[in-house]
């Protein structure tokens, strides 16, 4: 099975059009395990990942994208299966049988193509041996740096020819509205380059290497 992490806030509508595209184009759909974070004073969103039969996990207060790893590691702890595929609410699946292409790999962090661009990296699939390994998915709001940072320090970071539609409105026009303006404000990239992010990356990659290599 997949799990699909998939933090939302204020689109109910397209969090359900998201969810559509994974389920509709998989191969095998009732091994996708759809998991929605959502804040407490959001119920739209929740009643959305209802309806999409989705396990949906409010946070105890609004954490906001500075904080977005928070969600993502909680639901990256629900989790049971092999796969792990961090997911947005405003990606659409393009690629028919993706899980399947994701399942037949080999154990390691995994890219799909962004918005036909071969060397973007977003939406990483990682297996379950990397949180295992780690206790987290990332320290950092800025996830699919963090894990291609790590993932790339020890050689596990391989492309699979799977297409994703980013539908981010600084890269498509779409989605132009409060979320991705609140995510804008949230995530503090000089953060994520400080000496002590960079150290804890540093230790992530040496506990994956020595995981892996056991």
């Amino acid at each position: 099975m997949i799990s699909v992490l998939l933090p939302s806030r204020g689109r109910p509508a397209s969090l359900a059009e998201s969810i559509a595209s994974l389920r509709n184009l998989a191969a095998h759909p009732d091994r996708v395990d759809v998991l929605v974070a959502a804040d407490p004073d959001d119920p739209d969103t929740v009643t959305a990942a209802d309806t999409c039969n989705a396990t949906v996990w409010i946070a105890p207060t609004r954490y906001g994208y500075a904080r977005l790893h928070e969600y993502v590691n909680t639901l990256a702890s629900m989790s049971s299966t092999e796969w792990l595929l961090l997911w947005n609410d405003d990606a659409r699946m393009l690629t028919r049988g993706w899980d399947a292409r994701i399942e037949e790999a080999r154990p390691g962090v995994l890219w799909p193509r962004h918005n036909g661009s071969p060397m973007l990296n977003v939406f990483p699939a990682v297996h379950r041996t990397f949180v295992e390994t780690l206790g987290h998915f990332s320290l950092s709001p800025h996830c699919d740096s963090w894990v291609q940072d790590v993932a790339t320090a020890v050689g596990a970071h391989h492309r699979i020819d799977v297409e994703v539609l980013h539908d981010r409105h600084d890269l498509t026009g779409g989605h132009d509205d409060q979320t991705y303006r609140d995510a804008q404000a949230g995530y503090r990239t000089s953060e994520y380059h400080s000496p002590e992010l960079a150290a804890a990356r540093n230790r992530d990659a040496g506990l994956l290497r020595k995981g892996w290599a056991e």
